[in-house]
């Protein structure tokens, strides 16, 4: 006998708000508006939302229903330990800071990756089409040893870069504590964000355990990860020094600012400090390493170009030899 479901309610699955439309509510909320105007001038499904408020649900449980994005995953913890307002703050706070570096990141690198990656196709293009068709012509097997070191060492720059994204993905979203971090750089983005993180939000809370306690229940992250760590480094009563030295993740000069922090209280001067430091120290790296792959591409597009140029010219020479 089949089963008649029909009846049966369906989940409901649907997103209420938008990002844009919570921006622009928190910067109409200081403007004495009575909350259903604020609604019905702010959100495209304002009667839907209305229905829900007097159904008993909060502000905060409507923003993030069915929300699957990390700045609604950020939201839904942070509202419950704060209030709309200095939630949304920190919120705004994290994905401005944590995101602005890698965003800077990813625009210096995407231009030299391209182009390492277009030298690498032309060199392959070269060397197992051209260079075959040519091969008659060319008395000098070098060129032949030349151009498939080339050809090796494009591939291994590529594999390389892949590598780090992939161990980089691994490290902020599948971390855990039996991992090793081998790279320092990749140390200090951890560490950086870290530190964004924990100051955006200083000011809404009075202690580091709160604020470690706030992370650690974001354990989609590494900065969560990170977070119960160290929080269960002083349930097993270590200070509150030993249990961030234990950190493997954590950058050598975090650790060693961090010393000074715990000494003179003064967590956020240190940490803001550090901030400066450590995003000067990563924009120094990146640009060297974002050169460093623009001058090996073109030099290597260069040489091969004047190799295709000398191949081309050799039947040319050949006859003007009879």
């Amino acid at each position: 006998m089949k089963k008649d479901i029909s009846w049966m309610p369906r989940q409901n699955t649907i997103v209420l708000v938008y990002r844009d439309e919570i921006e622009q509510f928190a910067m109409l909320m200081n403007q004495g508006l009575p909350l259903d105007t604020l609604i019905r001038l702010t959100f495209k499904k304002d009667e839907e939302i209305i229905t829900y408020l007097k159904e008993g649900m909060n502000l905060q449980e409507i923003f993030t229903l069915n929300q699957k994005k990390l700045y609604f995953k950020y939201l839904r913890i942070l509202s419950e330990k704060l209030n709309l307002r200095d939630a949304l703050d920190c919120v705004n706070k994290i994905e401005k800071s944590s995101n602005t570096f890698f965003e800077t990141l990813l625009k210096k690198i995407s231009y030299p990756f391209f182009l390492l990656i277009f030298a690498f196709f032309m060199i392959l293009f070269f060397s197992d089409y051209v260079l075959v068709q040519m091969k008659d012509y060319i008395s000098n097997g070098m060129v032949f040893v030349f151009i498939h070191l080339l050809k090796w060492g494009f591939g291994f720059a590529i594999l390389s870069m892949i590598f780090y994204l992939f161990l980089y993905y691994v490290l902020f979203y599948k971390y855990n504590s039996k991992m090793k971090c081998p790279f320092r750089l990749m140390k200090k983005m951890i560490s950086l964000q870290f530190v964004c993180m924990y100051q955006a939000l200083d000011k809404s809370y009075t202690s580091t355990q709160e604020i470690l306690e706030t992370l650690a229940c974001m354990n989609f992250s590494v900065v969560g990860k990170v977070s119960n760590e160290i929080l269960a480094c002083l349930k097993n009563g270590k200070s509150l020094e030993e249990s961030f030295l234990e950190i493997d993740v954590f950058d050598s000069d975090f650790k060693k600012m961090l010393v000074y922090a715990l000494t003179s209280n003064q967590m956020h001067v240190f940490f803001d400090l550090y901030m400066k430091k450590c995003s000067l120290d990563l924009e120094k790296s990146v640009k060297k390493i974002s050169t460093g792959i623009q001058l090996f591409s073109y030099i290597s597009i260069g040489i091969l170009v004047l190799i295709v140029y000398q191949i081309m010219m050799m039947p040319l020479n050949m006859l003007n030899q009879f």
